[in-house]
Protein backbone atom coordinates (compact mmCIF):
# COMPACT_ATOMS: atom_id res chain seq x y z
CA UNK A 1 0.00 0.00 0.00
CA UNK A 2 1.45 3.33 -1.01
CA UNK A 3 1.41 6.48 1.06
CA UNK A 4 -1.30 8.02 -1.14
CA UNK A 5 -3.61 5.05 -0.61
CA UNK A 6 -3.06 5.21 3.15
CA UNK A 7 -3.83 8.94 3.24
CA UNK A 8 -6.99 8.40 1.20
CA UNK A 9 -8.05 5.42 3.34
CA UNK A 10 -7.73 7.51 6.49
CA UNK A 11 -8.59 10.95 5.10
CA UNK A 12 -11.86 10.27 3.28
CA UNK A 13 -13.70 8.68 6.25
CA UNK A 14 -12.32 11.36 8.57
CA UNK A 15 -13.47 14.08 6.19
CA UNK A 16 -16.92 12.46 5.97
CA UNK A 17 -17.09 12.29 9.77
CA UNK A 18 -16.18 15.96 10.14
CA UNK A 19 -18.78 16.95 7.52
CA UNK A 20 -21.39 14.88 9.36
CA UNK A 21 -20.55 16.58 12.66
CA UNK A 22 -20.80 20.03 11.07
CA UNK A 23 -24.12 19.10 9.46
CA UNK A 24 -25.46 17.83 12.78
CA UNK A 25 -24.41 21.11 14.40
CA UNK A 26 -26.38 23.10 11.85
CA UNK A 27 -29.41 20.84 12.29
CA UNK A 28 -29.20 21.16 16.07
CA UNK A 29 -29.11 24.95 15.83
CA UNK A 30 -32.10 24.94 13.48
CA UNK A 31 -34.02 22.65 15.84
CA UNK A 32 -33.13 24.85 18.79
CA UNK A 33 -34.40 27.95 16.98
CA UNK A 34 -37.62 26.18 16.04
CA UNK A 35 -38.17 25.01 19.62
CA UNK A 36 -37.64 28.56 20.88
CA UNK A 37 -40.18 29.80 18.35
CA UNK A 38 -42.69 27.16 19.42
CA UNK A 39 -42.10 28.02 23.08
CA UNK A 40 -42.83 31.69 22.37
CA UNK A 41 -46.01 30.74 20.51
CA UNK A 42 -47.13 28.50 23.38
CA UNK A 43 -46.53 31.27 25.92
CA UNK A 44 -48.55 33.69 23.77
CA UNK A 45 -51.34 31.10 23.50
CA UNK A 46 -51.29 30.58 27.28
CA UNK A 47 -51.55 34.32 27.84
CA UNK A 48 -54.45 34.53 25.41
CA UNK A 49 -56.22 31.64 27.11
CA UNK A 50 -55.73 33.22 30.54
CA UNK A 51 -57.21 36.48 29.27
CA UNK A 52 -60.22 34.66 27.84
CA UNK A 53 -60.64 32.62 31.01
CA UNK A 54 -60.59 35.79 33.12
CA UNK A 55 -63.19 37.34 30.81
CA UNK A 56 -65.44 34.29 31.10
CA UNK A 57 -65.03 34.21 34.89
CA UNK A 58 -66.01 37.88 35.04
CA UNK A 59 -69.14 37.21 33.01
CA UNK A 60 -70.00 34.21 35.17
CA UNK A 61 -69.65 36.28 38.33
CA UNK A 62 -72.02 38.87 36.79
CA UNK A 63 -74.53 36.12 36.03
CA UNK A 64 -74.11 34.76 39.56
CA UNK A 65 -74.80 38.21 40.97
CA UNK A 66 -77.93 38.56 38.87
CA UNK A 67 -79.15 35.12 39.94
CA UNK A 68 -78.54 36.01 43.57
CA UNK A 69 -80.73 39.09 43.17
CA UNK A 70 -83.47 36.98 41.57
CA UNK A 71 -83.22 34.42 44.37
CA UNK A 72 -83.56 37.17 46.96
CA UNK A 73 -86.62 38.56 45.18
CA UNK A 74 -88.24 35.14 44.96
CA UNK A 75 -87.76 34.52 48.72
CA UNK A 76 -89.75 37.64 49.60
Amino acid sequence: MSDTQLYLAIGIPTFALVLGMIGNGFLFNALSARMSSLEARMLALESSMNTRFDLIMGRLSDVDGRLSVLEDRSKR
